[in-house]
């Protein structure tokens, strides 16, 4: 009687944790998703920036090619032994263009997106070695657990259970309350479901 009590409870315990288990899962499937947003997203930011640097290249360079060409024309077009003044300092502070705000701007949306990027493969990388350290644990713990049921050594099975765990997860409580990962995780399916804001 003893025994089947002890093993009720085991399983009660298990059936608890899955709750838990399916809510890292499905977070690292929303996490997978946001690094591939936060992927796409730096690369959005990057595209337009380059854009930008781009246009601002060109612009200068036409502006260049058209001062030489004024040059030149103004040159042919004096007449012979005279000699047109070179208005260099002139022209390369008009062909010099100013950074544009636009063009900060954008840079600004590029670091952003590279932070958020960051932080969101850290955040996964971090959830998926919780979800994979609870296969481990699954792994060894629960053909344990279907042994040991049958038999009055289901007693040992909170020691045995223990032992694993605090060679798996380290001393740290995977199932606390205050748990990064927990936390993490809750606020992040919350923010899922309740949906974009607008």
């Amino acid at each position: 009687m003893r025994a089947l009590l002890l093993s009720l409870v085991a399983c009660l315990l298990v059936g608890c944790l899955s709750t838990t288990r399916a809510r890292e899962v499905n977070c690292m499937s929303v996490m997978m998703l946001d690094v591939w947003q936060a992927d796409d997203d730096l690369k959005s930011a990057e595209q337009r920036w380059h854009s930008v640097q781009q246009a601002r290249v060109d612009r200068a360079q036409a502006l260049q090619d058209s001062s030489v060409r004024s040059l030149f024309v103004s040159h042919v077009s004096s007449p012979p032994g005279a000699f047109a003044p070179i208005p260099l300092r002139e022209e390369s502070s008009r062909g010099r263009v100013s950074e544009p705000e636009e063009e900060r701007a954008l840079y600004r949306q590029v670091v952003a997106a590279h932070n958020r990027q960051i932080e969101a493969v850290e955040w996964y990388g971090r959830v998926a070695r919780r979800v994979q350290t609870r296969m481990e644990e699954d792994e060894i713990l629960n053909p344990l657990l279907g042994t040991l049921v049958t038999s009055t050594a289901i007693v040992f099975y909170p020691f045995i259970r223990w032992n694993v765990r605090s060679v798996l997860w380290d001393g740290v409580d995977p199932d606390a309350a205050d748990d990064p990962v927990q936390v993490f995780c809750a606020t992040r399916l919350e923010r899922e479901n309740l949906g974009p804001h607008p």
